[in-house]
């Protein structure tokens, strides 16, 4: 069985596991990776309650999550994946250690997922937003070919949105 379900130019991905609590918690935990999202760090407590969710989602409507990992050393780069917005579209979301900001792997890893998505996933469109204050994602979200269509709130925050036909 090979060790990534997914590989690109740098990076390997496979799905969330229930014991990938080792390499989320440090992840989830950080104050400066989690500034724009509207729930905060997570404590290990949580950050096992959100694993249980997404493989939920993965197991119940075919949404998974996966880890992604530097195909060369083999390092833990953050987490990427599906889920549901407060308005039922399906969307892509992402985090990333601090180290591998401003390198292309989001940009990469969010393509992965859009391929993976055509094959694996019915929906028109695959959608993400960010906060209106992170330039980074918007940039990524961009780089994609992802169109932006809106400003609106999620879960509480201001974000922009971007979509991109998923045929």
């Amino acid at each position: 069985m090979p060790k990534y379900l997914i590989e690109t130019k740098r990076l390997g991905l496979r799905f969330l596991q229930e014991s990938d609590i080792n390499y989320l918690e440090a992840l989830e935990s950080d104050l400066e990776v989690k500034k724009y999202f509207p729930d905060g760090p997570r404590d290990r407590s949580t950050t096992e309650d959100m694993i249980n969710r997404f493989i939920s989602n993965h197991v119940n409507k075919g949404l998974p999550n996966f880890l992604i990992f530097d195909l060369e050393s083999g390092e833990f780069i953050g987490r990427i994946g599906f889920g549901l917005t407060e308005d039922n579209e399906i969307e892509v979301g992402y985090v990333l250690h601090k180290k591998f900001w401003g390198k292309g792997v989001a940009s990469e890893a969010v393509l992965a997922m859009l391929t993976y998505a055509k094959e694996h996933i019915k929906t028109d469109y695959i959608i993400a937003y960010a906060d209106v204050g992170n330039v980074g994602s918007t940039r990524v979200m961009e780089k994609c070919g992802m169109e932006y269509y809106k400003t609106g709130m999620a879960k509480g925050i201001e974000c922009r949105f971007y979509r991109i036909k998923n045929s």
